[in-house]
Parts: structure tokens; C-alpha cells; sequence
């Protein structure tokens, strides 16, 4: 049977685990109450506490691959009639089904090392299986009762270590004249893949010259295996003989008649660990079963460089039916996993030098402190950067929505200071208004505006979300507009239930009699005039409600819009609650909900809470503020978050005004403040975290995190993932320094140990350091030899020493004794056997024994081999350099709840002003009814009825009467005038919107232009430009000064701010002697116009701008000689563009300049073309509006 990795796609799978077994332990405590048996509660609370591991020496699967089995089925059919029965007997073959020539994808866990890493001689090689049952799912060893052991079995599965030459074909051999392969079946060139396999079927295997294989027609099923791929690898007769061959006592090879796979039966076992606190194996729910498959083969001795490896888990199925000698050069076996490593001549890397390291390296994320120091803090540019680099942030380029690029600030989720709460009280429709201007930089700060793009983004590539939101928002609109409806109606009278209707049947008949003549009387005895049938016109006759009487029960009427936003919020509430008993209880993750729509967007919704599905380039902006071996400390900053999921929930929004988004809010911000009946809180949320960034996550991905103290009934870590390589993320809800969070600890998980070969290796000495292994349990241990007994050596002295020419050896050298490193194995079984007879000798020095076995198994070999655990300890509130670092972390007031929830703030619809707004007859809502004569008595009151009006019937023509032609009564509209602006330029970040002046930087001027009073106005705006003279500052010698605001300008250009609708052009143009900056804003239209009643707005920023410095005290003239010029020219530009020079107006105002202490004015030029259409023609006529504004720039120095 095959055990696939249990993986929970969920980003806050610890966290759901965590409230899942509150939930489990208090439906078992309730039970145990109930029944009045406290022992049920201890018996289903976890086998393995935190920090536990059990080995086993094989999990045996109960049927074996790869030979045939049989079947026998028996059956006794008895009755009266028939004795002793009848039996029918019926037998059936059938193959198990089992990995054979390749893995199933995520069967390798992990490797050690990891693939293009290094690591000392020292280490074997091992792979993490996911599935415990693998390595003995198929036979190993066929020789007779090899198999049959209660304590051990041979696995089918081994890892062997070789170095490049050992693996390496030659050309020649590969595609040459001696080539070793026939010509490939599907016309494939054979070659070899990094790791030195070669990919083939297993038909062209049995094809290829001067090689044996273990793969043979005697595995059964041949038709299938021969159409097969797989990797091979070709290893040399002389290393294979060595690798399944025994040794003797004078470290010589064992003449044996075939090769030896009962020799790996100590290289595989399985471990049982408890998974809390580990990234990946943390995934799987509960405990955790790996197998664990190790080499016995060391990296080279004698290597003064680094050296590469090849890794490869190999299938030795078959290999015991073959016979020695090899007659053949090469042994083709089948590789299942690959991968090379680096062995790293003596010294190169510890474990235990790069946990001290991290401990050394704590600080906030944020650029190092090298980088920061090389701002100068006396400038005040360099300071502000130096402030904003030290906030987090990073510059970016950015490119805006006209398509200009800019830089711009921007920061992810994770902030090195705590953030308050923003004021972002409104839903936002595009995310461009989340954009915040920094004016001490004069740069605009994107974070939260790329924030909301993200959230709308993640969404949309969520299928299975967005369709549960359109459904989720389909039903909470449907029952509030119905809602909302009933109410409005209520109010005005207007809806009668059925109760009401059915309590007036009588009076109703009456009515109805009475329209038929039968004399009824009414309810107050008064005779009816019966119906007498008269003008055909007669039946069209209709009572007509004017527009004031109408409700209007549209989703943008007043009365719909005032209350639409309250029973939207009352139906997400409601859907958002649990089936359940209680009427009170909400869907809290653990329970059925009501809505399977609202499960899926409250867990969708609280994933992106935890960032899931977040880029990693968000979490870190720029690669400097996480560097290689650190740990660095952040907030989680609650804007970034809010606006994540604002921009989320803004999909399937047709409204102007989203009030369902809202109501969605509400339910969610219920759910986090709300405690779950079963659970002792509410949902946590993360609110600060670490990064680590390091080797030692490759190496280790389940590098295990703990923290401490551990009593308080939370989750303590949400969320443990690795998010890159070599990069660590862990999230909390605790502050870092606090009394909830003193320590942390950093623990090499027990299933990703690394094997040594031995204490010390070289190519002269060999060291064995023995330790104490048990058999009983650790209370009994501590009861019979104390507490810290276990911690020593076996012996005493600890080490024992082997020579390459000692006798009885441990390790073998070479294929020789006279040879040196070439071979570099353990001697099994001689080294197991030694280590039992240890552990017997020594262990038992109490009378009561703690070391109680007979027989050598591959746990106990795993226990020795095993290098020592490391675990970091990290105190965040003992170590005065710790609280130093995370300092900036602490909330800055103190008092505060830690765990306070954390609550969504943008909770305001967003709206959407509509361009053109429904035309409405205020003369016709004023209107009241002419006549209050009641059309319908009944028992809840008196209905009035409108006027009535005569109407023909759709068939016959309109009668027209003077009263509906007639105009006299009404007043015509004045006349629309000519639009007028408001314009201004200043400094971008000028308190004072001034043009700053004195600092000789170039900086972005904003010119602000306000269209006035054009709301009625027919002109269509074609074009509108700005005419700026450039010129140097004047000097004393100038007969005329002129003050310039620039003597030129080469900066990248204009850019709209706001207004889209509008491109800006910029160009120089040259005029006599004077040389102009002209910014024309022309509409983004096929028409080549746009209505000016549609435009507001029209500013734009010219970035860039370098200003002209003017000397102190400098006298301002005024200028008079180049205006009429500038007219000119301007009706000049317009003459040449209309077709009818007559109707043309040429309008001029001038300004007169003032001179103050402290400021200096310069003038501008805006030229205003504009179109109305002709009546009754196609002419057009043109206006010219023209005007110059002044300018006013402080002085600062």
C-alpha cells in the first residue's frame, strides 16, 4: 500500500490544526463529563509529546512486489439435502503493484546533503522517504529465510556515494566506434544526465554491450518492464565487487559466490517523531512516519579542494540472484533519486560555528547598518532617505497609468517599526487612491496602493474563490433588496400581508358587487352608484401617480440608499452563522455552516490575513534586508493587509456604491473578535514574525522552531513555511521581548540528523566514540542511573582509535590493505555486531539493567551513527543585545492587550461619481395630489388617489391639446458662458504651494488646473496649452529683466495626475529670441475633443524642473513689451487651424506683477483652443481665450 505526503493547502494549517484538537479535546472532555470517566480524556490525547521520536528497524508491508502471488478461495455450500456440502475451491494469480524503475512524485522528503551544497568527508549521505512502507515493499535479498527475521529486513532500496571518474563514460563508449549502446528503440541519443545516468528503456538495457544487470527477464511481466524508462548508472565490476562484499579481520575482501545486499540491512529504518514546529513535516497532521535510507560509504579523504559527489538511490532487487565474478566490465543498476553534493576538504563548515553565527545576527528587517551609515545625516536629502530606508522602505521604479516611469516608495507587509493605523476609512474602487504623497521626499509612497492591486490579483487566480464571492454577494444583495424593499413599503403603507389581505375579503366583494350595479351597499350603508357603461375612452381610464408619489425602490433611490447598507450587514451575519442548535453560533471553521460559500471566503479570507499566496518579493523588497546567515524581526503592518483584502473582496462589485463588500467586512470582523464555543480564544491572527536565511534551512527544512514559555493555550507559531530556498518564515501573534515570548529555539529535526561515518576521519586514523543507547524509558533511565548520565560516552576513555592497518578494523581504507581512500566503508556486519557487544559489556553496571537485547537491529546502528543535535536558544529578554535589537517591535503604549483582534478599518462603501446624472423635474416631484377623493376603504386606513388623466387607447392616435404644447409658462436657461480656470504651481511637498527655491536640486512643479463653472457649458475642449519662456537670470548689464522661471529644461516630462482622459505632449519652441517650454494637453478621443462639462480637472506634474537662482535683494520689473507678442503669436497659431477667420474672438487679460521682501514672480502662458458645434451647419466656431498668471516663488536659504 502507498502512502502519499499529507499536505494541507491551507496557508494557516497550524493554526487550524491547533483550534481542530481544542475542538476534539473538548468534545472529549464533554464526553468524559458526561459519562463520569476521566481516563477517556488521557486516552486519545497524543502518542508522542514535542520533541519525541520512535524508532523502528522496518515497517514490512503484509504483501511483497514483485513475484507472483496467489489466491485461494474457499467456499462450503451446506443445506438438509446435501451432506457433508458442497466445496468449491477457486485460485487466482495477481502481481502487487509497487514503485520499480521510478519514484511517484513527493515520495523523497528530503536529502542530506542537499543538492549543490557542501559538507565535511565525514557525512553519509542519506534520503527521508515520505512513505514509511517503501524500502521494504519489494525483496531485497531472495535468498532463503533472508527475509523472515522479526528484527530486521533487507530493503530494496541503498544509497551508494560515488565520486565523477567512478561514473563518468567516455565519448568513445557513449557514441563511438566502441560504444557500449545499440541503437535506441524511439531514435534517442544515449547520454549522460548530470548525476552521470544514462535514461533508456529497459529493452534497449538488456541490448547494450559489455554489461551486466540485475534487471532480468526473471522479475516477471516482461512485455511491460521492457517498454519501461529508466535511469541507469554503470558502475565498474571491481567497486560493485567491493560495495557487496564483506571483509575480513586483516581488512581483505571475502571471496563470496554472489553479492552480499544483507550488508545494507543496518542502512534503513523508520522514525515516528511528533511534527509541531517543523516547516514541511509540520504539514501532516499529528505525528510524522519518515523512512530513512543512509549510505556507508564516506567522501574522498585526500581531496585538498572541493570535490563533487554523486548521490544515488539505487533499486538492488535482483542483485542477490547475481554471481561473482562479474565477467563483464560494468554493472548497470537502476537510480531512482539523484543528486551531488560537495566534499569540502577538513574545516570548511560546521554546524555548530553557523548557529552560533544566526545568534550573534539578530536585528529588524531592514537594510544593514554598513549601508545605512554611508548616508551623511548633515545633509538633509541623505537624512530623510536614511529615514525612510530605516522605516523599511525601498526605492522602485514605477511606472504610472499614462505610462511615464517614475520612482516611488514602497514596503511589503513586514515593517521594522509598528505601524499605527492609517486613516483609511473608505472601500477604495482602484487602489489609486491608497497611493500617499511623502512631501518631505516629494515621492509617492505605492504601498498600499500595490497592496490593494495584489489582493484584487491573488483573487482573480483564485477560481474557486471568485465564484464563491459572485455567490456570496449574489445572495446577500437579493435578500437585502428584497428586505429594504418590504421596509420602504411598509413605511409608505403600500404593502399589505396576507394576513391583512384575507381579513378584508368581505369588504372587497362588496366593491366588486358594487362596480357591477348590484345596488351593494358599503360598509357605511350608503347606496353605490351602479355602473352604467358609457365612452369606449372609458376603459383606458387609469389613475396616473405622479413622479413624487412613485417609491422609488431602485438600489440608487434615497430611501433604498439609506437603509439598503443595514440589512446588507444584517444577511451577511446570517449567513455567515453555523448549523447548529445554538441560534447563536457562528461558522468558526470547525463546525457546518450555513453558506459553503462563506466557508470558502472566510477561509480564503483568512489566509491572506496570514499572507498566503503572497510573492516572496513582497515580504522583502530588496535583497539587502535580509542577508545570507541572519535572522531578522518585523511587524506585520495591518494597513498592508486591510488593503490586501479590500482589493480582494472588490471583485464582482456592479454597484457605484459597494455597500456588499461592507457587509462582508462585518461578518468577517465578527468572526476574528468572536471566541468559538469549543475554543478558550478567538482566531489568531499574525502580528509580527522572523526571517531566517540560511544554510542550515536547505540543509535542514524542518529545521524545528519552538517557543517559549509554551503555557499559554494559543497556537504559538501561525505559520512555519519555507518560502525560498535557504529562506525560513515563522509568524506569531505575540510581541518578540514580551513575557509571552522570552525565548526561541532553533532544534535540528531528528529525522533530518546527518550520519557520521565516525568521531574524526583522515587517511591515517580512524575515531569511535561509543554512546549510550537504552532500552528502557527515560524515567526508568534517570530512576536507575541518574539524571544526566546518558549524556556521557560509553567508555572510558571516550575515543578508541583504528589505523589502516590495525587488525579487526571498523572501517575499510581501500579495496586493499596496501591501498589508500578508495573504497572509504563501514564494515557490516562486523561494525553492528561490534556495537551490540558494547552496549552489553558496558551498559549493565546496575543490578537492575537499562541495555536489554540480543540482537542488533538498524535503529540501534541509525542511534550511533547519528551526529549530535544542536539547538539554538535565543533570549529575546535576557540578552540586553536581543532587546536592543527587536526594540523598535514594542507597541508604544503600554497596557495594551496583545491579543487585541485585529479588526478591518476600511468599513465606508465606496462610491463612484457618475459623469452624467439622471436629469430629474423638480417642478414634478414638488407636485401634490389635486384631489384627496379615497379610491379604496378598508380596515388599515384611507388611500388617496392621484389625478386622473385622459388617455386614448394604444391603438388610437394622441390627441395633442394646447395644455400639453404650450411653453409660455416656462423659463429659458441663460446661456452657457466661457469656461473659466483656476491654475497654480507650486513645489511638490510645499506646505505653502509655492515654487521652492534655493537648493539647486532638481524638483517636480505641479501645475494645478481647475475648470470653473462649465458644468452647462456646449464647447468641446480640443486642446490646452502652456506656454513657459525659458531664459537665464538676469543680470545687472540687462536693459530689460526678465525673470525666467527656467533657462531650460531636459527632465523626462509631464505627467497627469489625475485626469487619464487627457495626454501630455511637451515640446520647444522658439519664438524670435525667446525660446518657450509648450506642455499641450490634448484628449485621449477618436473625436479629437472632449465636452468641457465633463472635465474638472486637468493638473499634471513636470518632474525634474531645474529652477533659476535669483540673487537676493533683486529688483522686479515688470514685464509689458513681450505680452502683445505672445498674443500675437497665439492668434496667429489659431488662425492657422480654422476654416473661419470672421468668427474669431481674441480675448486678453493682464496681470500686473507685485514685488514683496521675500518672494519673486514670474509669468505663464495658457492658451485655450476650444470648438462648439454650429446650428444648423457644419461650421465651427472658434474661441481664443488667453491669459497670463503669475507665479509666486519663496526664497530659502
Amino acid at each position: 500500500m502507498m502512502q502519499t505526503a499529507r499536505v494541507n493547502s491551507s496557508t494557516r494549517h497550524l493554526t487550524l490544526r491547533h483550534a481542530r484538537r481544542n475542538a476534539a479535546l473538548s468534545d472529549i472532555r464533554s464526553l468524559a463529563v458526561n459519562a463520569n470517566n476521566d481516563e477517556q480524556t488521557d486516552k486519545d490525547l497524543p502518542r508522542l509529546d514535542p520533541g519525541e521520536e520512535k524508532l523502528s528497524s522496518f515497517y514490512a508491508p503484509g504483501l511483497k512486489a514483485g513475484s507472483k502471488q496467489t489466491i485461494t478461495i474457499k467456499q462450503i455450500v451446506k443445506s438438509e439435502e446435501t451432506k457433508p456440502g458442497l466445496e468449491l475451491l477457486a485460485t487466482k494469480g495477481f502481481y502487487v503493484d509497487a514503485p520499480q524503475f521510478s519514484l511517484p512524485h513527493g515520495s523523497v522528503h528530503s536529502v542530506y546533503p542537499p543538492p549543490g551544497y557542501s559538507e565535511s568527508h565525514r557525512i553519509l549521505p542519506h534520503v527521508v522517504l515520505s512513505d514509511p512502507h517503501l524500502p521494504w515493499e519489494r525483496i531485497g535479498d531472495h535468498r532463503n529465510g533472508a527475509n523472515t527475521s522479526d528484527r530486521n529486513r533487507t530493503p530494496w532500496l541503498a544509497v551508494l556515494a560515488f565520486t565523477q571518474d567512478e561514473l563518468c563514460l567516455s565519448s568513445d563508449k557513449l557514441d563511438g566506434p566502441s560504444r557500449m549502446f545499440p541503437d535506441s528503440s524511439d531514435q534517442k541519443k544515449f547520454v549522460q544526465t548530470p548525476t552521470f545516468a544514462v535514461n533508456m528503456t529497459i529493452s534497449d538495457l538488456w541490448k547494450t554491450k559489455d554489461v551486466v544487470t540485475p534487471i532480468t527477464t526473471d522479475l516477471g511481466l516482461v512485455d511491460q518492464i521492457s517498454k519501461v524508462r529508466a535511469d541507469m548508472i554503470f558502475v565498474g565490476k571491481e567497486l560493485f565487487t567491493n560495495l557487496m562484499s564483506p571483509f575480513d579481520e586483516k581488512n581483505e575482501r571475502k571471496a563470496v559466490p554472489s553479492p552480499q545486499t544483507s550488508l545494507y540491512q543496518y542502512l534503513a529504518h523508520v522514525r515516528n517523531i511528533n511534527t509541531e514546529g517543523m516547516a514541511m513535516a509540520g504539514a501532516a497532521e499529528g505525528n510524522g512516519h519518515f523512512a530513512i535510507v543512509f549510505g556507508n560509504r564516506a567522501g574522498p579523504l585526500d581531496n585538498t579542494i572541493p570535490t563533487s559527489v554523486t548521490v544515488h538511490l539505487v533499486s538492488v532487487e535482483g542483485v542477490s540472484d547475481m554471481k561473482f565474478p562479474i565477467d563483464k566490465p560494468y554493472v548497470a543498476l537502476c537510480s531512482l533519486y539523484s543528486w551531488t553534493y560537495t566534499c569540502q576538504p577538513q574545516g570548511m563548515f560546521e554546524v555548530y560555528d553557523t548557529f552560533m553565527s544566526l545568534g550573534e545576527t539578530i536585528d529588524v528587517l531592514r537594510p544593514p547598518s554598513r549601508v545605512l551609515d554611508t548616508l551623511k545625516p548633515q545633509d538633509p536629502v541623505q537624512l530623510m532617505l536614511k529615514q525612510r530606508l530605516e522605516d523599511g522602505y525601498s526605492l522602485i521604479q514605477y511606472r504610472t497609468q499614462t505610462g511615464e516611469t517614475s520612482v516611488a516608495l514602497q514596503r511589503g507587509p513586514f515593517t521594522p517599526t509598528v505601524v499605527p493605523p492609517l486613516s483609511f476609512s473608505k472601500c477604495s474602487n482602484s487602489g489609486i487612491d491608497l497611493q500617499i504623497l511623502d512631501r518631505e521626499v516629494g515621492i509617492m509612497d505605492i504601498t498600499y496602493s500595490a497592496a490593494w492591486q495584489l489582493g484584487r490579483t491573488l483573487a482573480i487566480a483564485d477560481q474557486v474563490f471568485t465564484g464563491a464571492l459572485v455567490r456570496f454577494r449574489s445572495a446577500i444583495h437579493v435578500k437585502a433588496m428584497n428586505a429594504t424593499k418590504k421596509k420602504i413599503l411598509e413605511d409608505l403603507k403600500a404593502l399589505q400581508t396576507r394576513e391583512v389581505v384575507l381579513s378584508n375579503l368581505s369588504t372587497t366583494v362588496k366593491h366588486l358587487e358594487a362596480i357591477h350595479g348590484n345596488n351593494a351597499t358599503t360598509d357605511g350603508g350608503d347606496d353605490s352608484t351602479p355602473f352604467v357603461p358609457g365612452d369606449i375612452r372609458k376603459r383606458w381610464r387609469r389613475p396616473k401617480l405622479r413622479k413624487g408619489e412613485i417609491a422609488d425602490l431602485s438600489f440608487s433611490g434615497k430611501e433604498m440608499s439609506d437603509q439598503y447598507l443595514e440589512n446588507a450587514i444584517a444577511t451577511a451575519l446570517e449567513l455567515s452563522m453555523a448549523v447548529s442548535k445554538d441560534p447563536d453560533e457562528i461558522y468558526d471553521e470547525t463546525n457546518t455552516p450555513v453558506s459553503t460559500d462563506w466557508m470558502v471566503v472566510l477561509g480564503w479570507l483568512m489566509d491572506r490575513l496570514s499572507l498566503g499566496g503572497v510573492p516572496a518579493h513582497y515580504y522583502i523588497t530588496d535583497p539587502s534586508h535580509l542577508e545570507h546567515e541572519k535572522i531578522r524581526f518585523f511587524y506585520i503592518d495591518e494597513n498592508w493587509t486591510d488593503a490586501l483584502i479590500d482589493g480582494a473582496l472588490s471583485l464582482a462589485n456592479h454597484m457605484g456604491n459597494d455597500k456588499d463588500r461592507v457587509a462582508i467586512k462585518e461578518a468577517l470582523n465578527r468572526y476574528i473578535k468572536t471566541v468559538p464555543r469549543k475554543q478558550q480564544h478567538a482566531p489568531q491572527i499574525p502580528k509580527y514574525g522572523f526571517l531566517l536565511r540560511s544554510d542550515l534551512v536547505t540543509r535542514f527544512p524542518d529545521l524545528k522552531v519552538t517557543t517559549k514559555p509554551d503555557a499559554d493555550p494559543r497556537a504559538p507559531l501561525l505559520r512555519h513555511e519555507i518560502i525560498a530556498d535557504g529562506v525560513m518564515l515563522c509568524l506569531f501573534d505575540r510581541v518578540p521581548g514580551s513575557e509571552l515570548l522570552q525565548e526561541l529555539h532553533f532544534t535540528q529535526p531528528p529525522h533530518q540528523q546527518c550520519f557520521t561515518v565516525a568521531q574524526s576521519l583522515d587517511l591515517n586514523h580512524f575515531r569511535i566514540r561509543y554512546r549510550r543507547l537504552y532500552t528502557v524509558t527515560e524515567a526508568k533511565r534517570d530512576e536507575i542511573e541518574g539524571p544526566d548520565k546518558h549524556t556521557e560516552a560509553l567508555l572510558d576513555p571516550p575515543d578508541i582509535d583504528y589505523l589502516p592497518t590495525s587488525n579487526d578494523n571498523l572501517f575499510i581504507w581501500g579495496s586493499k590493505p596496501t591501498s589508500s581512500g578508495d573504497l572509504r566503508i563501514l564494515r557490516f556486519p562486523y561494525y553492528a555486531d561490534t556495537l551490540l557487544k558494547k552496549l552489553q559489556d558496558n551498559m549493565n553496571t546496575k543490578p537492575e539493567k537499562v541495555f536489554d537485547d540480543d540482537t542488533t537491529t538498524s535503529a540501534l546502528v541509525a542511534l550511533q551513527l547519528n551526529d549530535p543535535i544542536f539547538r539554538l536558544k535565543i533570549g529575546l529578554k535576557e540578552n540586553s543585545k536581543m532587546v536592543v535589537a527587536v526594540e523598535s517591535l514594542q507597541p508604544e503604549t503600554s497596557g495594551v492587550d496583545p491579543f487585541e483582534p485585529r479588526l478591518l478599518k476600511s468599513m465606508i462603501p465606496s462610491t463612484v461619481t457618475r459623469l452624467f446624472p439622471d436629469e430629474e423635474n423638480p417642478e414634478e416631484e414638488n407636485l401634490t395630489p389635486s384631489t384627496t377623493e379615497p379610491i379604496l376603504r378598508s380596515a388599515t386606513g384611507t388611500f388617496e388617489q392621484p389625478p386622473v388623466e385622459i388617455l386614448r387607447a394604444p391603438h388610437l392616435p394622441a390627441i395633442t391639446t394646447a395644455a400639453f404644447s404650450s411653453t409660455a409658462n416656462r423659463t429659458e436657461e441663460p446661456p452657457a458662458g466661457d469656461p473659466q480656470f483656476s491654475c497654480r504651481a507650486y513645489s511638490q511637498g510645499s506646505s505653502s504651494n509655492q515654487v521652492l527655491i534655493g537648493d539647486a536640486l532638481p524638483q517636480d512643479i505641479i501645475f494645478s488646473i481647475r475648470v470653473l463653472g462649465a458644468q452647462d457649458s456646449t464647447y468641446l475642449l480640443k486642446d490646452f496649452a502652456i506656454k513657459i519662456p525659458l531664459g537665464p537670470v538676469p543680470k545687472e548689464t540687462d536693459p530689460v529683466k526678465v525673470n525666467y522661471l527656467m533657462e531650460s529644461y531636459d527632465g523626462p516630462g509631464p505627467t497627469m495626475l489625475s485626469n487619464l482622459r487627457f495626454n501630455s505632449l511637451m515640446q520647444i519652441d522658439r519664438r524670435g529670441d525667446i525660446n518657450y517650454l509648450v506642455v499641450r494637453l490634448v484628449p485621449r478621443s477618436t473625436t479629437n475633443s472632449i465636452k468641457i462639462s465633463t472635465v474638472e480637472d486637468m493638473s499634471f506634474r513636470l518632474s525634474l524642473a531645474l529652477i533659476n537662482e535669483f540673487e537676493e535683494g533683486l529688483v522686479i520689473i515688470e514685464l509689458n513689451s513681450c505680452c502683445p507678442k505672445v498674443v500675437r503669436d497665439a492668434m496667429c497659431i489659431l488662425l492657422a487651424m480654422s476654416k473661419h477667420r470672421s468668427n474669431l474672438t481674441a480675448l486678453s487679460r493682464m496681470t500686473k506683477f507685485e514685488s514683496g521682501p521675500t518672494g519673486l514672480y514670474f509669468s505663464w502662458y495658457i492658451l485655450h483652443f476650444a470648438m462648439r458645434p454650429g446650428s444648423g451647419s457644419s461650421a465651427q466656431f472658434c474661441q481664443l481665450c488667453f491669459a497670463d498668471f503669475k507665479l509666486k516663488c519663496e526664497w530659502y536659504r
